[in-house]
């Protein structure tokens, strides 16, 4: 009976020592559970767009939350997608406008969907931040929806620095003071660039002059920054470069015939186009009987200075000048805008094929300076 008893308490003091073992494999299965989680993954937003507003489910958002914006044009207009401060944009080029937004998508159709993934990090208090299309006329047409950023729990951000618009760091003029000489390539009867490369500074433009029978809509890679541009048969562009860097320039049309463009960090200005104005042909879809005009509808520069001319109406347009300023006809798509170099003095009126009733006047006069 002792050996008995003797045995049954051995046997319970070996039970609760394997149990005191085996007690430990859920506190590491549970800490090998933890490691291995993985974080949450955006937070989807889905907005319409349409003809002229901006309908947003989430008007206010957090610091730190990756976003994924789906963003849908139920419209009959083309639109855009920006993040940006409020502000009015109607004498600017949608170039600069872009340079205004924290974020954006270019040109959503009609009917299309696309996409931005997004993170806040800053803090952006009511009246600072919007949801907006600054397209021709868009935004003051009220397409537009504020939004307001708070910093995240527990989190301590400031708010986005320059009332959320990001700083310009480009400078206007080059380095040395003196402008920099012209360069032009031409397009040749083989569809070919007739130079293999070409050297800029940043803040450079350089000229292309198609001698062909085609249009060509110009590609860089890697992305170059460059506007929307299709050199039209017989026409001139002008390119303005604003990244340092080695860039190849091809054509949609013909993607194999390409042009190398090493851009230098010097900051440049070319002699001739720095523009001295802007004007843009715009939309107004509140006033029906005054729908499309020029603003401003006069502009004053000097011999050898340029200015910028920008189409923000919902059409491809030609535009031309009397007496001819050997501009040609400038033809501009949609969202497309070009340099308009006057060498000559004088007093150009320069109007709409599409809508002739609509017309500015540029006034040249003798002059200029020779950095010009």
């Amino acid at each position: 009976m002792k050996r008995y008893t003797l045995f049954l308490v051995t046997l319970s003091l070996v039970l609760l020592a394997l149990a005191g073992c085996g007690g430990s494999a859920p506190t590491e299965t549970s800490s090998s559970s933890a490691t291995s989680a993985n974080p949450p993954g955006p937070q989807t937003v889905k907005i319409s767009i349409g003809d002229f507003d901006v309908k947003s489910p989430q008007a206010t958002f957090v610091t730190g939350m990756k976003y994924h914006f789906v963003v849908n044009n139920v419209g009959k207009h083309h639109h855009d997608f920006l993040i940006m401060h409020r502000m009015n944009t109607e004498t600017m080029v949608m170039d600069d406008v872009y340079k205004k937004a924290l974020a954006f998508i270019y040109n959503i159709a009609p009917g299309e969907t696309k996409t931005l993934d997004f993170t806040f990090n800053h803090t952006a208090p009511a009246g600072m931040l919007e949801f907006s299309c600054h397209y021709g006329g868009h935004w003051e047409a009220g397409m537009y929806q504020p939004i307001v950023v708070n910093a995240a729990q527990g989190a301590s951000v400031s708010p986005y620095p320059n009332g959320g618009m990001p700083m310009d760091d480009m400078t206007a003029s080059s380095a040395s003071g003196k402008c920099d000489a012209p360069v032009t390539v031409m397009i040749g009867a083989d569809n070919t660039f007739k130079q293999s490369s070409v050297s800029l500074k940043v803040g450079d433009t350089l000229t292309i002059n198609n001698g062909t029978q085609q249009s060509f809509t110009l590609t860089a890679r890697p992305d170059a920054g460059l506007r929307f541009t299709v050199v039209d048969p017989g026409e001139t562009e002008h390119i303005p470069f604003q990244k340092a860097g080695t860039f190849t320039l091809s054509s949609q049309e013909h993607p194999n015939a390409t042009l190398a463009v090493q851009v230098a960090s010097t900051p440049g200005a070319t002699c001739g186009f720095t523009p001295v104005a802007t004007v843009s042909f715009d939309a107004n879809y509140t006033d029906p009987k005054n729908q499309y005009f020029f603003t401003p509808k006069t502009v004053t520069i000097k011999e050898g200075q340029s200015l910028t001319l920008s189409n923000l109406a919902d059409y491809n347009l030609t535009f031309t000048s009397k007496p001819d300023a050997d501009l040609g006809d400038v033809q501009l798509d949609r969202n497309e805008h070009q340099l308009l170099l006057f060498k000559k003095s004088g007093t150009y009126t320069i109007s709409c094929k599409e809508f002739p009733t609509q017309q500015i006047t540029v006034i040249v006069q003798k002059g200029a300076d020779d950095d010009n």
